[in-house]
């Protein structure tokens, strides 16, 4: 399914086109029955057709191939999108999404971290909602989200004559000025459901050993890595304790057992070196565990 730049046809995209392409309203939003949390102000036509379409596929159970431009915000409408789409969804499956290089996967992971606390800031919303209706106050009707086309219809072209475009800004953004990363310590999990997500990568880029992290390349990096994790070394190790080398973060990790994981939350490149540093285990090992749980 191709995304084009611009098609006329439909109802709403001959409106959308007459407001300059732009909704201004809280970004949670029913597309086709689906609860989509957006955490921009404001959505382009490009983004509402490609999440569109991507749902679509998603309902089919089929392939789908979208394209769109360079800049057009592509990775925050899947992540917004597929993210509701497993909310609703719970059997859906993991999204795996595969980056070229370190910082594409740390700026998808920064996306998804903003997404999902922006999910669960809305979800605690409905609760604080509930619950005063519960205690005999007045309470908002439904989900709190809102049809796009609806809010997009009430806008006039009027309104919009000689309004300047802005830059959209985030709705959610924690103290500090960045995403949240790493556990999020909300009633449900991170986004409100208990989502675990975590980067891949390889030893050079996760390992927090000090003397491996030394070497200068990848192949250096894995060859003193497995010197000091392989069978026969733990083996030779348990027999003659401080005959040969054993990496400490490897052996506390391995000590711990098949159940270790992590809490739910969102962990880049650095927050999982953090995390893995403050327990004492080896990040590279501990995330190809963790996987199991995402």
């Amino acid at each position: 399914t191709r995304t084009p730049s611009s098609t006329a046809g439909s109802e709403w995209q001959q409106q959308a086109q007459h407001t300059s392409c732009t909704a201004y309203f809280n970004m949670r939003f029913d597309l086709d029955g689906l609860d989509v949390f957006f955490p921009y102000e404001r959505i382009y036509l490009e983004q509402h057709q490609y999440m569109r379409s991507l749902k679509q596929a998603l309902d089919a159970g089929g392939h789908c191939l979208l394209e769109m431009p360079t800049g057009t915000g592509k990775t925050v409408c899947l992540l917004s999108l597929i993210t509701s789409y497993q909310f609703a969804n719970p059997s859906a499956g993991k999204l795996v999404y595969c980056t070229r290089t370190v910082p594409e996967m740390n700026s998808v992971m920064e996306e998804l971290a903003t997404v999902l606390s922006y999910r669960a800031e809305q979800l605690q919303d409905d609760q604080n909602q509930q619950e005063v209706g519960d205690n005999g106050g007045t309470a908002m009707d439904g989900s709190g989200a809102k049809d796009i086309e609806d809010v997009v219809s009430a806008d006039t072209p009027e309104s919009n004559n000689g309004v300047r475009k802005r830059k959209r800004r985030r709705v959610f953004r924690r103290k500090g000025g960045g995403p949240p990363m790493g556990s999020i310590p909300d009633n449900g999990g991170a986004g409100g459901s208990g989502v675990l997500a975590l980067c891949l990568s390889s030893r050079r880029n996760m390992c927090v050993h000090e003397r491996v992290m030394e070497e200068s390349d990848r192949e250096a990096v894995d060859a003193a890595c497995r010197s000091m994790t392989a069978t026969w070394v733990l083996e030779r190790a348990a027999k003659n304790p401080g005959s040969i080398e054993t990496c400490p973060y490897y052996d506390n990790f391995h000590a711990a057992g098949e159940s270790t994981s992590l809490p739910s939350g969102v962990y880049d490149l650095e927050e999982l070196k953090r995390w893995g540093q403050g327990k004492g285990w080896c990040p590279y090992y501990l995330t190809r565990q963790a996987i199991n749980h995402a």
